[in-house]
């Protein structure tokens, strides 16, 4: 549950987040609550508005790029997790013309899908559900990674021909359990980062998956020590640094920030192995 922050209105507060997958659990424990104003979608970094930016400024911006794509490979696992069945499809589409503009290369991929889901469906409505990513080779090359769920078996020489630029392969999805398959895909979509382009979007997905559950939780002792007796596949303590407001801060006292504690758990709903 969620609870109002008294005497502030429109503050929430929580102690302990939960992210939750068909086959994982992420469970962070908070030891000071966290509190938020409003729900704010997680935007991609952009710099678009600017013109004339530095070297410097534009450094900076590629890297919070990067630590913000570096992130995302956490929410794409999820995704992945989420919408993963017996007929998914992990597909690397390449151009046969060495194609570097990234642009172009973006509308040849949206026509792609387009022609296969008229193909596959056999109607213009957006069916097909996908997670993509380009990636630049330092020759300058543009190929794109593909996860296509639910998707019906289609020959190889047809997927070439519907993509009609190149080669298409269809790579194997080699993994040994349910709560590594995300991981393992994921890596693709966080490959060789400082090559992408400054501005330009790195992921594209479908907008018919589904999305993990999230959960923000006041807990108790009891509730938060439940969680320690279940199936742990991984879990760590690290320091976040929290913002002190000027009404909790002690007299004399010009500390705006302190660390505190954060507990992370992953927990395992099955062990059953992918056959």
């Amino acid at each position: 549950m969620e609870v109002i922050v008294w005497g502030y209105r429109g503050l929430k507060a929580y102690n302990a987040k939960v992210i939750e997958t068909p086959s994982t659990k992420e469970v962070w424990i908070y030891d000071e609550p966290v509190i938020y104003r409003t729900k704010r979608k997680e935007a991609e970094p952009d710099e678009s508005k600017q013109s004339g930016t530095s070297a410097r400024k534009q450094a900076e911006s590629l890297r919070r790029k990067q630590k913000h794509y570096e992130q995302m490979r956490w929410v794409i696992a999820r995704l992945i997790d989420c919408n993963f069945d017996d007929k998914t499809k992990f597909i690397t589409l390449t151009f046969k013309r060495n194609i570097t503009d990234i642009e172009q290369a973006n509308t040849e991929f949206k026509n792609f899908v387009k022609r296969l889901n008229y193909h596959v469906y056999d109607q213009k409505k957006r069916t097909t559900k996908y997670i993509a990513t380009w990636e630049k080779q330092k020759r300058g090359a543009i190929h794109y990674h593909v996860v296509f769920f639910g998707f019906p078996y289609v020959k190889k020489q047809e997927l070439e021909r519907i993509w009609g630029h190149g080669f298409v392969s269809i790579n194997r999805i080699d993994v040994d359990s349910k709560e590594n398959r995300g991981r393992y895909l994921s890596k693709y979509f966080a490959k060789d980062l400082e090559l992408k382009e400054h501005k330009k979007k790195a992921f594209f997905t479908s907008r018919n998956l589904k999305k993990p559950l999230v959960s923000r939780l006041v807990l108790d002792d009891e509730a938060i020590k439940a969680f320690t007796k279940e199936n742990i596949l991984f879990s760590k303590e690290y320091q976040r640094r929290t913002y002190i407001s000027e009404v909790m801060r002690r007299a004399n006292d010009d500390t705006i920030f302190h660390d505190t504690r954060v507990r992370y758990l992953k927990i395992g709903k099955r062990s059953d192995a992918i056959v």
